[in-house]
């Protein structure tokens, strides 16, 4: 497995227990951080991240990534390639720009191009999807720009903001 990939502004490496500190622990509490990820809407402790890495790390389905800018080695997100099904060669990829001072800055385009080249390269995968909220517009443009495309709408299926709203789904197939 490869130790890290290396972009332009962000280095990808997989996550260790050694990674998860309070600044983590703020975004996976924070609202807005969370607002489009299945995971809002609960409170965690250190121990629960260092736990839910150490469970990653373990599962032959799952790779989960830390996003570090370059030059200052800041855990800036993570990105994770999961539920890795190696009899169809397929894969799903979620991402979380944690740090919002790095917002906008396209780490999360850039780090997706890199486990991109990661799965195909590496694991040999043949496709990969994700599934975005409708309202999460900046994920949405970092996958069309790593040439995935929109496969589907499940039209009013995730509550958000105590509304229904669509959840998109993209695919990006290696050849």
């Amino acid at each position: 497995m490869t130790a890290s990939l290396v972009g332009h502004k962000v280095s990808l490496r997989i996550l260790t227990i050694d990674d998860v500190d309070e600044k983590y622990v703020g975004w996976m509490n924070d609202e807005e951080t969370t607002q489009f990820l299945e995971s809002r809407g609960r409170s965690y402790s250190i121990e629960d991240l260092k736990n839910y890495v150490e469970k990653i790390k373990e599962c032959k389905s799952d790779v989960l990534f830390g996003i570090f800018e370059n030059g200052n080695n800041m855990h800036v997100g993570n990105i994770k390639v999961g539920k890795i099904d190696s009899f169809h060669m397929h894969a799903e990829i979620g991402i979380m720009i944690g740090d919002k001072d790095c917002w906008g800055k396209g780490y999360g385009t850039e780090a997706i191009g890199l486990v991109l080249k990661y799965a195909f390269n590496e694991l040999c995968l043949n496709k990969l999807t994700a599934g975005m909220y409708s309202e999460n517009v900046g994920a949405f443009k970092s996958f069309v720009n790593n040439g995935f495309r929109k496969v589907g709408v499940f039209r009013k299926h995730v509550l958000f903001k105590g509304r229904y709203i669509d959840m998109i789904a993209v695919e990006r197939s290696r050849f």
